[in-house]
């Protein structure tokens, strides 16, 4: 019995289920028009964040909340999208699990507030994007994977009103689902799964036509539809899209993800009446006398998101908090930095002019063996201006001295005058390649 082919030099099997592993998650029931991110997030970054790291996502700490990311990119609207559109966020600003934001029943466009559901999303990312042309051989080396094992599975979109889809079909194949797309829609863009696929699937259209092969597709409507959620999609559909007068995307979509630890993370609250008004930046510096970073670096993932909303969403007023993470953008000589500093941005961006205010601010940074944090020592709550609102984080409080010319012996106290003529006792000592500063308040 023939098991499998040769494609491209590649030996495939004659099908593929990709949804039946432990990496892929239940199916997903959208919420109004979120199916962009409940493809490429709810489904394609959940699988493949599971099978980078051999995770089973049954459990909901190993799943990833595409409304999460939804409401990141919707303006805060009921407006769909594009899988790129949910990637890219991830790239940025990682994703929350369904753990720490459940996916609700209803929506009010809801930011999740807690520093560490941020801290958690933040290890989770998108790598790279990946693009694959409309291929069907191409599409097919991907889901089936290599070395033995498990591939992947790619985001899609396509027409979706009016298809013709048989519920009962009864010929061969060998994953055995029973519904099949037999002509395809004009209207309705709609964002769907490619989860496999069987070469065994065969059916004649009303023309006449013979089709061999097709696509399991999973959609995001809940298991009472089609079977169980899914249906095979013909392979010439993809082929020649001009024969069945409708429209595929070009492209297929999926990602390379990446696990990492946050090593410098942002930890601030802001009380803020229209979110999408905001734009947030952050940088630090090494130099002990400059007072600006080396480089501002824009926080993409949430700057000026979430539509005229309060921070939390639709009708929650209450604070946000949240992180930002700079460990990206930490050059590989791992500096010692001495100052933090974040630039949040406010300007009218959507049909109302919000107000607010910063009313907590630190950095944390993780690369030691404890965390250590350094809060802010300005006046807050802040109201936010026109403009760029600049805070700075100096990890040393600064003082002014003159002192004679002084031998420094490490480990040893140095007394020093203040220009005010009072002493403070200084002792320098070695922690690993860092010096610390230990001082006595001037008498």
């Amino acid at each position: 019995m023939l098991l499998s082919v040769v494609l491209n030099g590649q030996e495939l099997p004659l099908y593929v289920d990709n949804s039946v592993n432990k990496y892929f998650p239940p199916v997903i029931d959208q919420y109004g028009g979120s199916c962009a991110q409940a493809s490429s997030i709810g489904y394609v970054f959940t699988y493949e964040m599971n099978r980078y790291l051999d995770r089973d996502a049954s459990i909901p700490a190993n799943r990833f909340s595409y409304r999460f990311i939804w409401n990141l990119v919707n303006d805060g609207r009921d407006q769909g999208g594009f899988a790129d559109d949910g990637l890219f966020v991830a790239m940025r600003s990682g994703v929350m699990t369904e753990d720490d934001f459940y996916t609700p029943t209803t929506t009010a466009f809801t930011w999740p507030s807690g520093f560490e559901k941020y801290h958690n999303a933040l290890r989770y990312r998108v790598d790279r994007i990946v693009v694959i042309d409309r291929d069907v051989d191409e599409y097919k080396a991907y889901l089936a994977g290599s070395d033995g094992k498990p591939g992947g599975i790619l985001s899609f979109s396509g027409n979706c009103y009016g298809w013709n889809m048989i519920n009962d079909y009864d010929g061969p194949s060998g994953t055995g689902y029973k519904s099949l797309v037999t002509s395809l829609p004009n209207t309705g863009s709609h964002a769907m799964t490619i989860v496999g696929y069987d070469d065994l699937v065969c059916f004649t259209d009303a023309f006449g036509v013979k089709h061999e092969g097709a696509f399991i597709v999973i959609n995001s409507w809940g298991e009472w539809v089609h079977d169980r959620g899914r249906f095979y999609y013909p392979y010439d559909f993809f082929r020649d899209i001009t024969v069945f007068e409708s429209i595929l995307s070009e492209r297929a979509t999926t990602a390379e993800v990446r696990y990492q630890e946050p090593r410098i993370l942002y930890r601030l609250t802001i009380e803020y009446t229209s979110r999408n008004d905001l734009a947030y930046s952050i940088g630090a510096t090494d130099k002990v006398s400059s007072g600006v970073p080396d480089n501002y670096y824009l926080q993409t993932g949430m700057s000026y998101k979430g539509g005229d909303h309060y921070m939390r969403g639709t009708y929650d007023k209450d604070p946000l908090e949240f992180a930002l993470d700079l460990t990206d953008h930490i050059p590989h000589s791992d500096p010692d930095y001495c100052r933090y500093f974040l630039k949040i941005i406010r300007s009218a961006k959507g049909k109302k002019k919000g107000t607010g205010e910063l009313k907590a601010l630190s950095v944390i940074d993780y690369r030691g063996p404890e965390p250590v944090e350094y809060k802010y020592r300005g006046p807050l709550p802040a109201t936010l201006v026109d403009g760029e609102n600049v805070f700075s984080i100096g990890l040393v409080p600064r003082f002014s001295v003159s002192c004679a010319q002084v031998r420094v012996v490490q480990d040893k106290p140095v007394y020093l005058k203040t220009a005010s003529g009072k002493k403070t006792r200084v002792v320098l000592k070695k922690e690993g390649r860092r010096i610390k500063l230990e001082y006595s308040a001037a008498k």
